[in-house]
């Protein structure tokens, strides 16, 4: 859908500055892995629109993405070397509140993607503020992961000129940033991550996974107006590991791989993600593709 028709129903669009350019694409153009963008749980950020930032992002890094329609089986992810799944409901957003027995995904959609990645295929999962957050959790935990259900707030860490400590800043500098992650590095100095902001969303924990965005002593989950909570309270912000011959990287808010401009109540604006000045998520993103791509 159109990003005008977006925001004429949400406080948030498409920021038509954002610029997707990659200086050095890692492929040639339409031949590097190709990319299963998940549409078929009701995607929030598939439905409007909001993911096509990352997708151009993708694209002039050479990648070759796909937003897909159909249930996870075995023979449909055998076309994808990786798959994306962001904001996934078992309904459409704000139209309920509360994820109860419904099922965003089938047992066999999720044996089927658990099969895939554990034979060699990389997954990026997000996490979310709730009821986001209470609808991955079954897929997240055949990885090895869970998801906190409310909202994390951290009132020493976040960033002050933006205003709100769900914001939170994991840098080189405050030590919650994972310097000695290739995710973090990236394979050269110049694409080294210095800091990043996330944009609220819940907390992550997985045994055997690197906390990529450490989360402080000074982190708490609350609840969040969308859904029910707090329950639960992870380590992390962003989780990567091996799982099996496969790879996995989860993040608990999905905002930096957008690059939206807010509304607010007073009629200002703010930008939430790759376009946000002064942190690197953009390049944060090409990092996260890279290490998930095959060798």
């Amino acid at each position: 859908l159109a990003t005008g028709i977006a925001h004429a129903k949400w406080p948030m669009s498409n920021d038509p500055a954002f610029d997707p350019a990659v200086q050095n694409p890692a492929y040639a153009e339409s031949t590097g892995p190709r990319v299963l963008l998940d549409g078929a749980h009701h995607n929030f950020f598939i439905q409007w629109d909001f993911i096509e930032p990352f997708a151009s992002l993708a694209r002039a890094d050479g990648y070759q993405p796909v937003i897909g329609e159909e249930a996870f089986t075995q023979e449909y992810l055998a076309g994808f070397d990786i798959v994306v799944i962001i904001t996934a409901l078992p309904f459409d957003f704000t139209t309920k509140t509360e994820v109860t027995t419904e099922s965003t995904f089938t047992e066999d959609e999720i044996s089927a993607l658990h099969d895939w990645v554990d034979a060699g295929g990389s997954l990026l999962v997000f996490s979310e503020h709730a009821p986001f957050d209470q609808a991955i959790n079954p897929l997240l935990q055949r990885f090895g992961l869970t998801s906190s259900v409310g909202t994390v707030v951290d009132s020493e860490h976040f960033d002050t000129s933006l205003g709100r400590p769900g914001w939170i800043v994991f840098s080189r500098e405050n030590g919650l940033l994972n310097i000695e992650h290739p995710v973090i590095q990236g394979r050269k100095e110049s694409e080294a991550i210095n800091s990043v902001v996330t944009f609220g969303g819940s907390s992550l924990s997985g045994e055997g996974y690197s906390n990529l965005f450490r989360l402080s002593a000074t982190a708490k989950n609350e609840k969040h107006p969308t859904g029910v909570g707090p329950v639960g309270m992870g380590t992390s912000q962003a989780l990567a590991g091996d799982f099996g011959d496969g790879k996995v990287v989860a993040f608990g808010d999905s905002n930096g791989f957008t690059a939206m401009v807010f509304t607010r109540e007073d009629g200002s604006t703010v930008s939430a993600g790759m376009n946000t000045d002064g942190y690197d998520w953009k390049q944060l993103v090409l990092n996260v593709l890279h290490w998930l791509s095959p060798d």
